[in-house]
């Protein structure tokens, strides 16, 4: 069983904890793990230490609450988690433009109804079919990736409770009409394959995932191979997933000469044609990084970055606090082949070899790289660059590094005024990156980071998710911008298109308390009741991005938004042609008045609607096209000092 025990240090608090996976996935009331102890002290980090990362230091910002984003809400979910470590794949920009995104969702606050929750962009509208939080299957599934193959799209999660996972389909790209597999696929004897990140090429699908463990009564144990306990394993079809050729191998070199567990979502995978690249790592591991050029067919082991006290003991002293992967890891392949790593920074203590413990920092706030072409690392984002009062530390409650102990509030965390906790897992302050990229050789990563100044009705800082950006293929980076900028809400779980096209896609978590119902919630102090959860999208520009223009909306003053008004239109209007009512989605710059003309083929101004004073970001807008005449014609979205000309047909 895990022991675990918090301590203080003079700047960063540690977690001490013992082997074995980290399984959050939760049953009931009750979550898989051990007893937690918390700190007394307040958790800052250092900023000019080594920890504090690399790029320009974030500039505060006093009106910091004036301006802020919109964003389309596209789903809802009661399940709050949407993973322990490492962020799925959840939205897919198709080749014609249009996105489709998944996430765990639940129709009711028992979790009874968990299962997928699917939306799709048409172009300029969303499907609005039922109720945000239905689910796609009829049987209780959790996790899902999505993928498109041919003309049809696919969604894969886990059944917690068998194992094994449910491949459904739908009838057409864009489709709400699912057909659910009939029975559960890559299922074990006695053994629980949960945690499932797949990604495909055709009718090549790739799978890796873990085991779920349990002492409980005639519930299964994770397994044990090659000396690995509740191992990461990889399978593969090659006929869309109706049959497995390989089925829960493990990787070349995955063995119990570097790595002692396995543990649940602390791995990413991507594809792209014949290509094949599988990351994982954890406190206790190498980041390594396994490839194939013949799709899956053979794989090359590469480590990323050296666990120097690799296999770990305890009997290891480790007095150098190394620093190490937190267990959220990130991969992507360029379109010249090449991968790119992320991962989430930690670091490790173990002064005392007479335990099965070791002692990690939660506190740390660094998101690393590697770049396969030049075999190279850095720091690209973290530290300084979040110390938004510029006082040298950042300044988040103590909440957000605890966990539950003994299944409640530690007392204190109580004693401080802070009534809640809200870390995920045993992840860092930056965690959870997710990569895209584009054909200029622009990357983007998401990660979500908790806020100076901006706190929960617990006292717990709330999370925004930004992103960090490179123009020249992971060479260099620019520093971080924050995408959400709410106040009062916490925006978690970012996950970005593989794929950007002039816009970057993301979709994430949102509500008003700090952590998760399902991690952070003690029955006896009710800190962090279920509530529903909105499932927000993003389509941002990536001239935006690339101009360093969302971050400085922390810092110009209302007066420099108002000269500084642009509208992009992010897709034609939809649909086209269109006899009534069709729907054009923009994102704005800044907040402003917005209005629609619309004018004939000769220029002539027909009609002219306006929205009065919309936020930032993005927005539905509806086109009347009622009691025109069928023809052509051209809509005009225009701000004060800046518009948009796009050529609509009505029928």
């Amino acid at each position: 069983m895990k022991k675990n025990l918090l301590f203080a240090t003079l700047v960063l608090p540690f977690l001490a904890m013992g082997q074995g996976p980290k399984n959050a996935e939760k049953f009931g009331n009750s979550t898989v793990g051990g007893p937690q102890k918390v700190s007394s002290s307040p958790t800052t980090v250092d900023v000019t230490s080594t920890d504090a990362g690399k790029g320009t230091a974030a500039v505060n910002n006093a009106k910091r609450g004036l301006i802020t984003y919109n964003f389309i809400k596209v789903g809802s979910t009661y399940y709050d988690l949407q993973t322990n470590a490492s962020i799925g794949r959840r939205v897919m920009l198709l080749p014609d433009g249009t996105v489709s995104v998944a996430w765990t969702t639940s129709e009711d606050d028992a979790y009874t109804k968990r299962g997928t929750g699917y939306n799709h962009f048409d172009g300029t509208s969303w499907l609005t079919v039922g109720n945000p939080t239905k689910r796609l299957e009829n049987v209780r599934i959790g996790w899902p990736s999505i993928g498109v193959n041919g003309n049809k799209e696919w969604v894969m999660g886990h059944d917690a409770a068998n194992g094994g996972f449910v491949l459904s389909s739908n009838s057409a790209i864009g489709s709400n009409t699912w057909t659910a597999g009939s029975s559960n696929i890559l299922q074990q004897n006695q053994r629980r394959p949960i945690w499932a990140r797949v990604a495909n090429s055709g009718n090549y699908f790739h799978a890796i995932c873990s085991y779920s463990d349990s002492s409980a009564p005639g519930d299964p144990r994770a397994p044990q191979i090659n000396g690995v306990f509740a191992p990461m394993t990889y399978s593969r079809s090659i006929d869309g997933g109706v049959t497995w050729d390989k089925q829960h191998i493990l990787l070349p070199g995955y063995d119990s000469s570097r790595i002692n567990s396995g543990g649940g979502d602390e791995y990413a995978i991507d594809v792209r044609d014949s290509i094949v690249a599988i990351v994982t790592g954890d406190q206790l591991k190498d980041v390594t990084l396994w490839k194939s050029t013949n799709n899956g067919a053979t794989f090359t082991r590469i480590i990323v970055d050296t666990f120097k006290y690799a296999p770990y003991n305890s009997k290891k002293l480790m007095l150098d606090t190394p620093r190490v992967c937190d267990g959220s890891v990130e991969v992507i392949i360029d379109k010249n082949g090449y991968s790119h790593v992320f991962w989430g920074v930690s670091r490790i203590f173990d002064e005392d070899t007479t335990n099965e413990t070791y002692s990690f920092f939660p506190g740390t706030a660094l998101l690393a790289y590697w770049k396969e072409e030049t075999n190279t690392s850095q720091f690209i984002a973290g530290g300084g660059q979040f110390d938004r009062n510029k006082n040298g530390t950042i300044d988040v409650s103590a909440g957000n590094t605890a966990t539950l102990e003994n299944g409640v509030v530690p007392s204190a965390l109580k004693n401080q005024g802070i009534s809640s906790v809200a870390r995920l897992g045993n992840t860092s302050l930056l965690h959870c990156p997710s990569a895209s990229t584009d054909d200029n050789g622009n990357i983007f990563v998401s990660f979500s980071f908790p806020l100076e100044q901006d706190v929960d009705v617990n006292n717990v800082n709330l999370r925004d998710v930004m992103i960090v950006h490179s123009t020249d293929n992971g060479d260099n980076w620019a520093a971080p911008q924050d995408v959400t900028q709410t106040v009062g809400y916490e925006e978690e779980f970012g996950a970005l298109s593989k794929k950007a096209n002039g816009f970057v896609h993301m979709i994430f978590q949102m509500d008003q308390t700090a952590g998760t119902n399902l991690q952070n919630n003690s029955s006896a102090d009710n800190n962090h009741p279920t509530a529903i959860n909105d499932i927000m999208y993003a389509a941002i520009p990536v001239s935006k991005i690339l101009d360093g223009s969302i971050e400085t909306l922390w810092n110009a003053s209302v007066e420099q938004y108002d000269a500084n008004k642009e509208v992009f239109v992010v897709s034609q209007n939809y649909p086209n042609p269109f006899s009534n009512i069709s729907d054009v989605l923009i994102w704005l710059n800044t907040g402003s008045d917005v209005s629609i003309e619309i004018s004939n083929v000769s220029g002539q101004v027909i009609s002219t609607q306006s929205y009065k004073e919309l936020g930032a970001g993005n927005h539905n807008l509806s086109i009347n096209g009622e009691g025109l005449s069928a023809g052509i014609y051209f809509y005009t979205v225009k701000t004060a000092t800046h518009s948009v000309t796009r050529k609509m047909t009505i029928n």
